[in-house]
């Protein structure tokens, strides 16, 4: 018991401390909307040897066995295959669903704002409402460490029982904040790029979780909306154009957020303003809204089973715990949003 309060005391103490800069750099609603880093991440700068069974053990160079094999099981790869296997013939209409970041928080007081079993209910509802598959937006994990990702795998072996694609986001990897590695994930879940066609639709998974797209990023990019046919993007960081932009379902606008990635932005939006792109999907910032810009419509879902932090005043008024399912169909697509209370609402 001693050393559990000693250890809150010591997040408390070095997260008082912090505050301050914090808001000098990114302004105090970064400590609301779980985009930023928290400044508690000035641990992985000391001696491990004080922060020993904190810091856990760096990305292995050579993955273990056992990720290795479960990566023969959950890589996106594999589960795009799973996917078609399961629906050969093709479909006049289909239903997925787009579940948020789903991390519970590295440390116990962020714990204390995640909704309990979020995740794992939201697959459970999805499961039980004729979806053909989920894709997951990233921060799957808290921290891209050998134990949570053999957490997960043991997760999903229970509950996942349809495909399930996951993006890479920044705490899948070995820091989420600054230069994290990204072996594990990659080892587990395969390409961090990677596209798959469906129904006549073409689904696109991007990695942005180091808040950068790189110019072989967005040459892959713009080959994969090549395909004459519709396509949706999927992304853990949203770009810098839709500050200001992305409107609350709640009726409050969400001008304060914070937390975009802004170095490849401006060809991101050229390349998906020009192709035929009907959705871009994004998390990260543990809230709901959406955008239009330049004709595409951008979805903004963060409630996956991830802290929901107190709002600071401008910000949106509510936060929910929720995933949205999107239904394609001869007269076009439709998205419902459903909380973790059992309401549900179509998206506006």
């Amino acid at each position: 018991m001693l050393r559990r309060v000693g250890w809150l005391g010591g997040c408390a103490a070095v997260g008082l401390l912090s505050l301050p800069a914090l808001a000098v750099e990114t302004g105090p609603a970064a400590l609301f909307d779980g985009s930023q880093p928290m400044r508690f991440d000035i641990v992985e700068k000391l001696p491990l040897r004080l922060l020993k069974n904190l810091k856990g053990r760096p990305a292995p160079v050579v993955p273990p066995a056992d990720l290795v094999a479960a990566g023969k099981v959950w890589a996106n790869e594999v589960q795009a295959a799973k996917l078609k296997s399961a629906h050969p013939e093709p479909k006049q209409s289909f239903r997925f669903a787009v579940i948020g970041d789903a991390e519970p928080g590295r440390f116990p007081w962020q714990r204390i704002f995640a909704p309990t079993d979020a995740f794992r209910d939201h697959i459970r509802r999805i499961q039980k409402m004729d979806s053909d598959f989920m894709v997951q937006l990233g921060d799957i994990v808290s921290r891209g460490v050998e134990g949570n990702y053999r957490k997960l795998v043991e997760f999903l072996a229970a509950e996942a029982r349809i495909p399930m694609m996951v993006i890479v986001g920044n705490h899948d990897r070995s820091v989420p904040n600054g230069d994290g590695d990204k072996t594990l994930f990659k080892t587990v879940f395969g390409k961090t790029d990677l596209s798959f066609d469906y129904n006549g639709w073409r689904f696109v998974l991007l990695d942005s979780a180091d808040r950068r797209l790189s110019p072989e990023q967005l040459a892959w990019l713009a080959e994969a909306l090549s395909a004459k046919m519709p396509a949706l993007v999927f992304t853990h960081v949203p770009p810098g154009y839709l500050r200001g932009r992305l409107v609350s379902p709640f009726a409050d606008k969400s001008y304060n957020m914070s937390g975009y990635f802004d170095e490849g932005g401006a060809d991101f939006r050229k390349l998906v303003g020009a192709g035929n792109v009907k959705r871009v999907y994004v998390g990260h910032i543990h809230a709901l809204g959406t955008a239009e810009v330049d004709g595409v419509r951008y979805v903004l879902t963060a409630g996956g089973g991830s802290p929901l932090y107190p709002l600071p005043p401008g910000y949106p008024k509510r936060k929910t715990a929720h995933f949205v399912s999107v239904d394609i169909g001869p007269g076009g697509l439709r998205e419902t949003v459903h909380e973790l209370d059992g309401h549900t609402f179509p998206l506006p």
